[in-house]
């Protein structure tokens, strides 16, 4: 292709980026939107992170898969919906500028496939995989997803405060009940974290809003330590079971959420998780490696 040529190709792509920027990202929380555009056929997407929605020195895992997937997102058919996510979280994403480069692997039939790659200062800090399928007619008979767990209402459940300097500061964005007597470094017997969450904002929660509902938790296996110690996600695998309205949900629904670790050794445990919608239906199942810095 003549230099020309490339020229103009990626002047369209950046006017059809443009054209979308204001309306993709009007209900991203926690990101401060900066630029859209093409450079040599590639899609990128500028934000910054902002420092509200940190967990230590570091952005808050389910913002940076939020923004990933959500800058993502606008590469794929609206009749396509989010079937599964893989993420890798290379390194801490810090609050402040970040650089994500947007690629689609294989765009099939009935399925397309995507990467972003968040960097910052020049380092690969997160990479996200996701599927993204339409609806399809088959002959297999429909397996009923996991039922909603009967637990008190949310109104009659103490509410877990956020409080500076203890509780991670995203936390202030949200509403928690907890719904188990088994709390983070309890030196408890059972390694699980579940109650009700949700926003406390009044955006609707769209299939981006509900990873960082599930995401919003302390991992499960810091209720076997009796002092505080650091845990961190390095891998988190997503499937979505019932596929969210392109639009989201109202934003005033309680949502359970349920996690658990099916085993920990040397350093790091297997957790699985499971969030519901408000309505009862089970919206994903989820797998992470933790690993914590407890020390023996």
């Amino acid at each position: 292709m003549s230099g020309q040529g490339a020229d103009r190709d990626s002047q369209r792509c950046s006017q059809r980026c443009s054209q979308r920027w204001s309306q993709r990202w009007s209900k991203v929380c926690g990101v401060q939107p900066l630029d859209e555009s093409c450079q040599e056929g590639v899609r990128i997407v500028q934000a910054e992170v902002l420092a509200s929605w940190s967990q230590g020195r570091a952005a808050f895992g389910g913002l940076v898969t939020g923004l990933c997937l959500r800058a993502v997102q606008g590469q794929v058919a609206p009749d396509r919906l989010l079937r599964s996510v893989l993420v890798d979280f290379a390194g801490p994403v810090r609050p402040g500028p970040v650089r994500i480069e947007l690629s689609v692997l294989r765009r099939g039939r009935a399925i397309t496939q995507t990467q972003a790659r968040l960097f910052q200062g020049g380092r690969v800090c997160a990479v996200l995989i996701a599927a993204w399928g339409r609806a399809r007619t088959t002959a297999m008979p429909r397996v009923p997803p996991s039922p909603a767990p009967a637990w008190p209402s949310p109104e009659t459940l103490a509410e877990i405060p956020a409080v500076e300097g203890i509780t991670p500061a995203f936390t202030q964005h949200l509403d928690y009940r907890w719904a188990s007597g088994v709390f983070p470094f309890s030196a408890s017997d059972r390694a699980e974290a579940m109650g009700w969450v949700r926003l406390r904002d009044d955006h609707p929660v769209d299939i981006a809003g509900a990873l960082a509902l599930a995401d919003a938790w302390p991992a499960p296996v810091l209720a076997l330590l009796h002092s505080p110690a650091a845990a961190s996600t390095v891998t988190w695998m997503v499937n979505v079971i019932t596929p969210l309205p392109v639009g989201g949900i109202a934003p005033e629904g309680w949502w359970r959420f349920k996690s658990q670790a099916g085993s920990t050794a040397n350093g790091y445990a297997d957790v699985t998780g499971s969030l519901w919608a408000p309505n009862g239906e089970l919206v994903l199942e989820s797998r992470q490696l933790v690993a914590e810095f407890s020390r023996g």
